[in-house]
């Protein structure tokens, strides 16, 4: 790169763009970690209800499912606050706005499941994986949109099992393909482009 003078606009135009560059590399790194902290908490609940329900130890313990939004909508709120930014865009607000109508739709679907038998994991793993591809176009990330295709192609095969104790593990790999390896993709793709 040569060195030369810059104009007073050639000056402006390259702070505002290093201050649109920082804005967008710190948003996506609030975003990154919040989907991680959905991703592992959601695997961990989910083995946990797992080992609960294989040993018989609580006769409710699909109510723990709910522990997941409980637990990570408030993580994520405290995350949001962090953003020193102060101003959201569009896209920040349409992130917002639809992990709260996917958080309001999978835990009210979940306990529609003490009113009705349906296959609740498959319906749960697809809902999770249609979200994180919503999550990748917005976020602009390939390895979030391909790994809530991957992941919604896995969730197929809990078509196959018939035991939703069964189901479990493959529902919580389902997450680790669809949302925690993505995630980890996504924050490492960051780093490289600060």
């Amino acid at each position: 790169m040569e060195d030369r003078k810059l104009n007073e606009a050639e000056s402006l135009d390259l702070i505002a763009a290093m201050i649109r560059n920082a804005r967008t590399n710190q948003r996506a790194r609030i975003n990154c970690n919040i989907i991680l902290v959905w991703g592992y908490v959601s695997v961990l609940v989910s083995l946990i209800v797992w080992v609960i329900k294989l040993y018989n130890a609580f006769s409710y313990s699909s109510l723990l499912w709910l522990l997941i939004p409980m637990i990570c909508f408030p993580i994520t709120k405290y995350m949001l606050s962090k953003d020193k930014m102060g101003v959201t865009s569009y896209i920040d607000r349409s992130i917002y706005y639809i992990t709260i109508l996917f958080v309001i739709i999978c835990s009210t679907f979940g306990l529609s499941t003490f009113i009705s038998d349906f296959p609740a994991l498959f319906i749960e793993a697809l809902l999770v994986c249609i979200w994180m591809v919503i999550m990748g176009i917005l976020l602009k990330s390939k390895p979030i949109i391909w790994g809530g295709i991957i992941g919604a192609v896995v969730s197929y095969t809990l078509l196959f099992i018939p035991d939703m104790i069964s189901q479990i593990p493959l529902f919580a790999l389902t997450l680790v393909i669809s949302i925690i390896i993505p995630g980890h993709l996504f924050k490492k793709s960051i780093s490289q482009n600060v």
